[in-house]
């Protein structure tokens, strides 16, 4: 008999099982889930998947209608068995919900195509995205030319029309690491002895065994959209996007390129590149070691930009900073300033939030766009300030919804600059007024520097996001479920009105620092925690709780006052200085 088969429909067919009635005491001997989809019910033997329910009623509809299910909010891989009784969806490959799994089975597919191709030990790693697209190295350094990235792209192609198996493995912990470790991964059998419970379920594609944080889709049929490109050294996978429209080239940016490297190197030059080595640096009190070093580096950084802005001190009249939501704008500006006045540069500061309209003035309008900006009061503002007028400047109540002008008029000192911050501080409608000789373009990312392990990165606008929740539960009144259901406007505003401009920029800054994910885990977790299955944000809630079951917690004591995190976290101890105004 095979426990994974339905034996009964609604108390009536029997599916290739054994029918059972309440008096029968085999029924009793067996654990039984309820499952609901599209209006029918099913009974299931405990290791039944969805994909034996998708067989049941998937009927004459195409597969690409079905790559996840989801139950009360959280998705499941077609190879993993439910976990409980409960209401199933489907999730078509097309939706924005299934862009996640597309993107780690595409990496897996790249594993394996290496590992055939390039013989049993080669290896990638997935450092980072760039765009919409990731940008991988190998891992013994080779550079590859544009025909092994052609052969490498036709492996991958072959193997997606083959339509290769990925297959779910339930493997003991200790088995697990004794395997990773024959394999010379050392730091991932670390990883998985971090991890709670005693089994880990890993996935299989041919002879790649490996671990994904997420679900994957049902076989490499499904990643038929994808690109390789040279970008040295190493190259990038381009995928399509949530909207599955296959990512555009990218063109290499010296100045993204740069950062990129920059972090790559710091993380390897202090021995933290990935979660393995930062969870143990927690527990074995090296971290306090990691949080100065990390620190020092954004204080020389912003050092060598304040050099920059007083060097063309006084052609440079205004520096705008931009950056997407919860990348640090509003403490970077704050912390530039402290290093402008050791150089003898007073600036006024403005934050772009200042001047969003009235919230009774919005009627529902979209407050991500450039004109939830009071646009005119900006523009008055500004040229009143480089005319040498007594401005009086606007504070945005995030509680009230409206402006608030509590502070003295300010003035501009002869050949001062104004330091403008915010999202839309790039684009060029903001600033027409003011010749572009005279400004400077300063871009901030959240560029994290360390992975979970060679295959799983750390997503940045995850880190934003976590980021942003802590921020608003603490500042701004609002709940992780507000957040949570924002966020996708949110990262549709980015695209529309941050992204599209960051190639104005002079600078690029990377504000991320390596260890705020396991700080920002203990604040959220709990409230992340008591989120409803009947919430709309259940299912991202159970998705961000996953991804920070590995990190280890750091208290937010630790984070020292000056920290562009406290932005996020709260401050302490400083009184009334103008970093935490």
């Amino acid at each position: 008999m095979n426990l994974q088969m339905v034996i009964r429909e609604n108390d009536d067919a029997i599916q290739d099982g054994i029918r059972t009635s309440p008096e029968d005491p085999v029924k009793e001997l067996i654990s039984m889930i309820h499952i609901t989809c599209e209006g029918r019910s099913f009974d299931f033997f405990d290791g039944a998947t969805p994909q034996n329910l998708w067989n049941m009623v998937r009927g004459t509809r195409g597969k690409e209608q079905a790559v996840l299910a989801e139950m009360d909010g959280e998705l499941l891989d077609f190879q993993t068995p439910f976990p409980s009784g409960g209401d199933v969806r489907w999730v078509p490959l097309s939706a924005p919900k299934a862009h996640q799994a597309y993107v780690r089975s595409a990496i897996m597919l790249l594993v394996c195509a290496v590992e055939e191709i390039y013989g049993e030990g080669a290896d990638v790693l997935v450092k980072h995205s760039l765009g919409k697209s990731l940008y991988c190295e190998f891992e013994d350094g080779h550079v590859p030319l544009k025909k092994e990235l052609d052969r490498l792209a036709e492996r991958m192609r072959e193997i997606s029309e083959e339509g290769r198996d990925i297959t779910k493995l339930v493997v003991g912990k200790k088995r697990a690491m004794a395997f990773l470790r024959i394999k010379g991964r050392e730091e991932d059998a670390e990883l998985a002895g971090q991890l709670a419970g005693n089994t880990i379920n890993v996935d299989q594609c041919g002879r790649v065994i490996d671990y994904f944080f997420g679900p994957l889709l049902p076989d490499m049929s499904f990643v038929r959209l994808f690109a390789l490109k040279s970008y040295a050294p190493g190259f990038l996978l381009s995928l399509p996007d949530e909207d599955f429209h296959l990512a555009q080239d990218e063109e290499e940016d010296p100045l993204f390129a740069k950062v990129f490297l920059e972090s790559q190197n710091w993380s390897e030059l202090i021995g933290c590149q990935n979660l393995a080595q930062l969870n143990a640096s927690i527990e074995n009190g090296k971290i306090l070691d990691y949080i100065s070093i990390a620190e020092a580096l954004h204080e020389k950084k912003l050092a060598e930009l304040a050099d920059a802005i007083c060097e063309a001190k006084p052609r440079i009249r205004l520096v705008c900073m931009a950056g997407p939501s919860s990348s640090g704008k509003t403490t970077f500006m704050r912390r530039l300033i402290v290093h402008l006045q050791v150089n003898g540069v007073h600036p006024v500061m403005i934050s772009l939030d200042d001047y969003f309209r009235d919230r009774d003035e919005m009627q529902g309008e979209d407050w991500e766009d450039i004109h939830a900006l009071d646009l005119d009061r900006f523009e008055g503002d500004i040229t009143a300030l480089l005319e040498g007028k007594p401005v009086r400047l606007p504070t945005f109540n995030f509680i009230t919804g409206k402006k608030e002008w509590n502070a003295p008029p300010v003035t501009l000192g002869k050949g001062q600059p104004i330091l403008v911050e915010g999202l839309h501080a790039l684009n060029p409608r903001l600033t027409y007024f003011v010749p572009g000789y005279q400004c400077m373009h300063i871009y901030l990312s959240a560029l994290t520097q360390i992975t979970i392990n060679h295959h799983n990165r750390i997503s940045t606008s995850d880190t934003r996001l976590l980021r942003r929740m802590v921020r608003d539960m603490q500042f701004r009144g609002n709940p992780p479920e507000k957040t949570i259901s924002s966020w996708p406007g949110v990262r549709k505003g980015e695209e529309r009105n941050i992204f599209h401009f960051q190639g104005r920029a002079d600078v690029v800054f990377n504000s991320a620092l390596l260890y705020e994910i396991p700080v920002l885990k203990q604040i959220v977790k709990p409230y992340l925690e008591e989120i409803s299955k009947d919430s709309p944000a259940y299912g991202e809630a159970r998705r961000l709780l996953e991804f920070l079951a590995p990190f280890r917690e750091l208290d937010a004591s630790l984070v020292p006052d000056h920290s562009l995190l406290r932005e996020f976290v709260g401050y302490r101890g400083l009184g009334r200085s103008f970093l935490n105004r």
